[in-house]
């Protein structure tokens, strides 16, 4: 280390031409008036990034640079440092290999900093350089989760005896559930999982029991990532923790259950539906965040552009009829719903709810809670709404015959009505209303608009780079033939999308207007296909399909991503 104790970090870059001596000159003196590290001052002032900063570093001091976003850290390397320890030197540890320790530090010219890792970790160390980002990341998730699952584990014996405890407790409904275990490992762990899933901007949990194993994974973007694995012996009593938070039967194992909760988590206030479901190997958890700091109802931004927006304002402003939102369960259809109540949400308007359950509570409407113990359901409520003179009304879900025959003649009696349906497409929604025994001519009476939508990845736009698509990807573009030339673009993949070259969705449509011609093919029962093939000849309707392919073109997905969330036409 004589090297590291003879240099500045002034002169280190001075000396790798990152910065001139004069930069260095100002960046000293902002350090003397704010008091805080040279390198902050250096990135403040935009004269070098974090990397620029670290590779830098590197290169001169002849250690070498780790992205630690790229690599899996070392359990037994983390047991060596404490937290404190990691947090008061901005250093994390990487690997242990050969006997000697590896730790990627912000600043390796701390020398005391390697001093007091060598003395506590009895370990020879190897220095390595990382960005300060990278390192405070690897320290919330390798010493909060983890750090969290080990202190459990210690304390299971103690644990298990307060589970009963809290067990007798609910029985005897001595206290509210909100009170119990407020501060324990498990409760600790449950609070970390939370937080690195908002953190990583995740929208479900889901806690998996295996044989021997318990997995916990985050779905982000709609795609399922590994976050953790705790051992099989905490299972039991993470789970029982949740459920007490959620207002759930702890003792319950073998019957699915479902409840929720809402935490503070820093500054944000998150609220989650949680559902359980018993399987071979123990109960499975999933839990669904909702963040109301996220939510985007702005119809445009969602992914709504174009021909497919401007037939949707147009749906919007009439007085009376049904319009309905289609796609699997995470499409984004209460989100598209939630966006037309905002656009449609003025004084002279009354427009009520009724959701399974209320999501996002919406300034200015009347959202009402199905509540079955309560004799709340969807038609009991629908009902009930009829009689609150209404001029709109949403209802969360159509899924039987009683709702979609109530949805109808509030249509018919002059509501303007939104709903959402399971379907594959907008030509499925007719099919799937006439399996629900609703007949042909109040179908073609009231149904004025069918929205199908999915949810697609969008390209990282800190990694988007061009390149010239393949012969494949062309015909899957031009499905007609005469491809156009050009470039697409994919993410490479960086820190800020965790390597995957995604960052966030957007939606994808399918808008079908019911005209007077798909409505004669309604009245005589006509199949999915004939009205799809009708309303693509005659009124130009972008499928689904082809809505991804115009977002491929313009640079906002992948022809990967295409192939994922649609199918060919």
């Amino acid at each position: 280390m004589a090297l590291g104790e003879k240099l500045r970090l002034g002169d280190v870059l001075v000396k790798a031409g990152a910065i001139t001596s004069e930069q260095l000159g100002k960046a000293l003196k902002a350090q003397q008036q704010y008091n805080i590290p040279l390198g902050k001052v250096l990135i403040k002032s935009k004269l070098l990034t974090e990397e620029a900063l670290a590779m830098s570093l590197s290169e001169q001091l002849h250690y070498p640079y780790i992205d630690l976003q790229a690599i899996n850290i070392d359990q037994d390397a983390i047991h060596k440092v404490n937290e404190n320890m990691a947090r008061l030197h901005q250093l994390v540890p990487v690997y242990i290999k050969d006997g000697k320790l590896g730790i990627a530090m912000v600043d390796p010219l701390n020398i005391f900093a390697v001093d007091e890792v060598t003395i506590k970790s009895g370990m020879d160390i190897e220095v390595n350089v990382a960005t300060e980002t990278d390192v405070m990341h690897a320290i919330q998730e390798y010493y909060g989760v983890a750090a969290s699952i080990q202190a459990a584990v210690q304390s299971l014996g103690v644990l298990e005896e307060k589970r009963e405890d809290e067990k007798a407790i609910l029985e005897e409904g001595a206290l509210p559930t909100a009170e119990l275990v407020a501060d324990t490992p498990v409760a600790n762990l449950v609070k970390m999982i939370l937080t690195q899933a908002v953190d990583d901007g995740a929208s479900d949990i889901h806690i998996e029991p295996g044989d021997g194993v318990t997995q916990i994974r985050y779905r982000i973007d709609g795609v399922l990532f590994e976050a953790s694995r705790p051992p099989k012996s905490l299972e039991s009593a993470l789970i029982s923790r949740i459920k007490v938070m959620a207002n759930m039967d702890i003792a319950e194992t073998r019957a699915p259950q479902d409840g929720g909760f809402g935490v503070q988590l820093g500054k944000k206030k998150i609220e989650l539906r949680v559902s359980t479901c018993p399987t071979v190997f123990g109960e499975n958890m999933v839990l669904r965040i909702l963040d109301k700091s996220n939510l985007r109802v702005d119809l445009e931004k969602s992914g709504l552009t174009g021909v497919n927006h401007d037939r949707v304002e147009k749906l919007l402003v009439k007085p009376y009829g049904v319009i309905l939102v289609t796609g699997p369960t995470g499409s984004g259809k209460t989100t598209t719903l939630y966006g037309a109540l905002q656009k449609l949400n003025t004084p002279t308007k009354n427009i009520k709810t009724i959701e399974d359950p209320v999501e996002y509570r919406l300034p200015g409407i009347r959202q009402t809670q199905v509540n079955p113990k309560a004799n709340i359901t969807f038609v009991t409520g629908l009902r009930s709404l009829m009689r609150q003179d209404p001029d709109i009304i949403m209802v969360g879900e159509i899924r039987d015959n009683d709702t979609a025959e109530i949805a109808v003649q509030a249509a018919l009696t002059g509501h303007l009505v939104l709903s959402t349906l399971h379907t594959n497409d907008a030509p499925g929604a007719i099919a799937r209303l006439t399996d629900l025994k609703i007949a042909p001519f109040l179908l073609a009476s009231s149904i004025i608009g069918v929205i199908a939508q999915r949810l697609i990845r969008t390209i990282c736009k800190e990694c988007a780079v061009p390149y010239t698509p393949t012969d494949e990807e062309l015909k899957i573009l031009f499905p007609k033939g005469d491809p156009q030339p050009g470039h697409l673009m994919k993410g490479e993949g960086c820190k800020q999308c965790k390597r995957s070259g995604y960052s966030g969705r957007i939606g994808v449509f399918e808008v079908l207007v019911v005209s007077d011609d798909i409505r004669e093919l309604i009245l005589k029962g006509a199949a999915p296909m004939e009205i799809r093939d009708t309303a693509i000849a005659n009124h130009g309707m972008i499928t689904l399909r082809q809505d991804g392919i115009n977002k491929v073109l313009a640079g906002i997905t992948t022809v990967e991503e295409l192939n994922r969330v649609t199918f060919a036409d």
